[in-house]
């Protein structure tokens, strides 16, 4: 029995009202309730009535804000908008508006429940989408203690995705339906919205669409006849003929509960096939069950293009007929796809892949972004966004090989091998100057897509992601057995490589973002470079002074890193392109970080992005962000798949340092966790055909890790610790036997590296002696904050010395906590207090971040 039925009851109790209650009938349409299961991943707050949420299945979306107004899609059709509830009291005609007493939200994976109190009743609306049928349900579940009326008003549409219209659409109320039916003349477009106990109350025109809502209402004469029901509202829609949509329509209101019960039993499946953690920081854990969500949330079976591909965003359209970025871009979904393969979700990056490939062109290149109402127009002969960037090609065959690695399919890697050799030649025929490099002036766009700075030659994201499906292509080939492409892809990755170094400026210490045709560097201190850095190209001393620079306040914020420096001329903090802050960007400076032996900054930037996860739409994260303050454009699209990459990229093969390599046949470990976490529990870790728990125990003498595979089969394990610089590592045991290992040490990290073939239950026992430690520093912004926390831009060990570079607000004091502060002798620039090191910055400038040193002395 639900809640609001208990409180029923307890109220019939204490008023008297046992004859009224025992009379009732149940109210006509409404069904017996049912539990909505709480769950561990349920992200609750006060309602905020102008906050994005959505629900959605692989062929429809409820896109709504938090006072439960929303459109509805059937894929590729929007259905209507617009709709809301209202509420009579009795027989007053004076509506109380959803919007005004909105109160809750609760969002789960397979429910979200939008709470409504007045102080007569209260009314939760648990939305559900059904995970594969074209429709959802609204379960109302009402408490009231007076005569209660529930009107419900949309707009209908019926309108395909943008570019797309049609025309002489009608509605009317099918009575043996309790439903509007929306239609149109053609017969191939339908929709269905109503309730089971309601009756419409609207006059529809029979040839065309009124310009005021359709509404339908639900009265509740008997309040008692609410008590432990539901009220379903109930919508379906799609292409095809009216029978197919309307079966849908029958078979969702016939059993809601079954539509629940097969959300949450997908939702459960997805959760425990894919990777699992338990860190000491719940913010983390919670965030990637969520990202799975986002991700799956964004799949799509189209009713007319083959397989089901990965939408990149989604947000509501409002009167218009683009609903955030809800169709398909090739860029995105092999952005994604890397995600994908590190949660071990494979079959959506198999699928998402598979599907995009339908489109490449003729001559090799992959489409840049597909509407989803191609059956509506000539999408690939009149509009000329199809194939308008470069990178989706080389990163198409980065994307498959990523697959490969992590799975081992070699027969994928056939499959697609016709359209990843046809890929790899139109990418290398954009090389004009025979540089080994792309030039975007014959590929497309690259990084940026207008403005200044798009007049240049070739920018160094694009080549980043060439070089990258240069060496993918050499190993795939190699592993068809295509010796002459292999050996043709190593000799063009070897000379890509070297060209990688014409970005390098000596002027400004850092790898640019682009030249021009003449050879000339543009200047421009971005992040861009860090997608060849964290694929591990540049020299390391290079690579370092680029990624300390991107680490300064002027590019990294306490909400993610600006896509240019706030001292550019160039700088716009709204600006698309030109000044705000990408989750998505940000994931690839967080991967460099830690690929590149800057866990500190590598975990801010992390942190940075995981709050994104709970501030707008709940568990989604948001495209784009101001930046100037931790807040968002009007245009940034609140679900966006790329934004939830930033949380799942850098956190699975950072932080946790998990990959795989020779085709699942290798599994490389590369933690870079906190010295203070003392227990990190990861579980079904997928590794081709095989599922890995790990366990991670760290005292200050020890590091213990036990790997649990679920099959005896011998595999190659690659394990590479960060540990804190000054770190010695006197012994390695694998399974109770010393093992050989080496030490690498850079001043800026410890990281001693074992080789081992493993096969069944193995721990390995590493035996330290401690060296001082500073602990991730991640600053808690608000929504609305202005650039606050404290910048590491640099910690260096060199012998019994250290070099702590901070920077800070002019005047600011600010802490961090350390390990092992016993063994400094003295510290210059700071005040060590017991494990907390207590900084403060020079006065200056009011609001001006300056930089700070603190020097050490270290002994025993």
């Amino acid at each position: 029995m639900s809640r609001g039925a208990v409180l029923n009851i307890l109220l019939i109790l204490s008023t008297g009202r046992f004859d009224i209650a025992a009379q009732a009938q149940p109210l006509v349409g409404s069904i017996e309730d049912f539990e909505i299961h709480e769950s561990d991943l349920t992200l609750s707050r006060r309602a905020q009535p102008n906050t994005f949420f959505d629900k959605t299945g692989r062929r429809f979306a409820v896109l709504g804000v938090e006072s439960g107004a929303f459109e509805a899609w059937a894929y590729p059709i929007k259905l209507f908008r617009d709709f809301s509830l209202e509420f009579f009291i009795e027989s007053s005609t004076q509506p109380i508006l959803a919007s005004d007493i909105v109160s809750r939200i609760d969002v789960r994976p397979e429910a979200t429940s939008i709470t409504y109190v007045f102080q007569s009743f209260t009314v939760r609306a648990h939305y559900v989408t059904a995970v594969q049928d074209a429709g959802a349900v609204i379960l109302l579940d009402v408490d009231s203690t007076e005569p209660l009326t529930i009107v419900a008003g949309f707009i209908p549409m019926l309108q395909p995705m943008w570019p797309a219209g049609i025309g002489g659409q009608y509605a009317f109320w099918d009575s043996n339906q309790n439903a509007y039916l929306i239609s149109e003349p053609s017969g191939q477009n339908h929709g269905y919205v109503g309730s089971p106990a309601a009756g419409g109350i609207s006059y529809t025109p029979a040839h065309m669409l009124s310009d005021q809502p359709n509404q339908f209402q639900i009265r509740i004469e008997e309040p008692v006849s609410a008590i432990g029901r539901f009220i379903p509202i109930v919508m379906a829609g799609g292409t095809g003929d009216r029978q197919t949509v309307q079966a849908v329509y029958e078979k969702l209101a016939s059993d809601p509960q079954e539509v629940y019960r097969k959300a949450r039993e997908h939702y459960q499946a997805l959760r425990q096939q894919t990777l699992r953690i338990d860190t000491p920081v719940e913010s983390l854990n919670l965030a990637l069950e969520w990202s799975k969500v986002a991700y799956d949330n964004l799949l799509v079976s189209h009713p007319t293009l083959a397989g089901t591909g990965l939408i990149a965003g989604l947000d509501r359209s409002g009167p218009g007929g683009r609903p955030g970025f809800g169709w398909f871009f090739g860029g995105d979904t092999y952005i994604n796809t890397l995600s994908l393969n590190a949660l071990g979700y494979f079959e959506a990056s198999r699928n998402a892949i598979s599907f995009m490939t339908q489109f490449q062109r003729d001559d090799g290149k992959m489409a840049h972004e597909v509407t989803q109402a191609t059956e509506y127009v000539d999408w690939f002969g009149d509009y000329p966004y199809a194939y308008i960037h470069a990178d989706t090609s080389p990163y198409f065959i980065v994307a498959v090989d990523d697959y490969f690695q992590s799975t081992g399919e070699l027969d994928f890697v056939r499959g697609q091998w016709d359209a990843l050799t046809r890929a790899y030649e139109w990418s290398r025929s954009t090389d004009g100057n025979g540089d080994g490099l792309m030039d975007n002036t014959l590929a497309g766009l690259g990084a940026l897509e207008f403005g200044a700075l798009t007049g240049i030659l070739s920018d160094i994201y694009l080549n980043a992601v060439w070089i990258k499906a240069t060496e993918a292509m050499a190993r795939l080939a190699r592993e068809l057995g295509d010796v002459d492409l292999s050996s043709q892809a190593a000799a063009d990755h070897d000379t890509a490589l070297a060209a990688f170094e014409k970005y390098w400026s000596e002027d400004t210490g850092h790898y640019v973002y682009a030249f021009n045709e003449d050879g000339d560097l543009v200047e421009e201190i971005t992040p861009w470079s860090s997608v060849g850095l964290m694929f591990g190209y540049g020299t390391d001393e290079r690579a370092r002074s680029s990624l300390l620079r991107i680490a300064r306040a002027d590019l990294t914020s306490d909400w993610g890193v600006r896509m240019l420096s706030t001292g550019s001329s160039y700088f716009e903090p709204l600006n698309y392109n030109y000044g705000a802050v990408w989750p998505f960007l940000t994931s690839w400076v967080t991967m460099a970080h830690f690929r590149r032996g800057f866990p500190l900054q590598g975990y801010a930037s992390l942190m940075s992005t995981v709050q994104h996860v709970y501030n707008r739409s709940l568990g989604q994260v948001t495209e784009l962000l101001s930046g100037i303050r931790h807040t968002w454009p009007q245009e940034s699209v609140p679900h966006q798949g790329f934004g939830t990459a930033g949380t799942v990229l850098p956190l699975v093969r950072g932080l946790l340092g998990l990959s795989t390599e020779d085709g699942g046949g290798t599994l490389v470990f590369k933690p870079a966790l906190p010295g203070d976490w003392g227990r990190t529990r990861i579980e079904n870790f997928r590794m081709g055909d095989r599922h890995l728990d790990m366990l991670i125990e760290r005292e200050p003498s020890k590091l213990r890790v036990v790997i649990e595979p679920d099959v005896r089969e011998e595999f190659q394990l690659t394990f590479e610790p960060v540990l804190a610089p000054g770190t010695n590592v006197t012994g390695v045991r694998v399974n109770g036997s010393a093992t050989d290992f080496t030490v690498i040490d850079t001043g800026f990290i410890t990281q001693p590296r074992i080789h081992s073939r493993l096969e069944g239950r193995t721990v390995i026992e590493l035996d330290l002696e401690p060296a001082f430690e500073i602990l991730p520093l991640t600053w808690k912004s608000s929504v609305g904050d202005a650039n606050r926390g404290m910048r590491i831009n640099r910690y260096e060990r060199m012998g019994d010395r250290g070099i702590l570079v901070v920077e800070g607000l002019a005047g600011t004091k600010y802490r961090l906590h350390v390990l092992q502060s016993d063994e400094v002798i003295c510290v210059d620039g700071a005040t060590l207090k017991e494990d907390q090191l207590m900084i403060e910055i020079p006065e200056g400038p009011r609001e001006t971040y300056l930089q700070h040193t603190i020097s050490f002395q270290f002994g025993k």
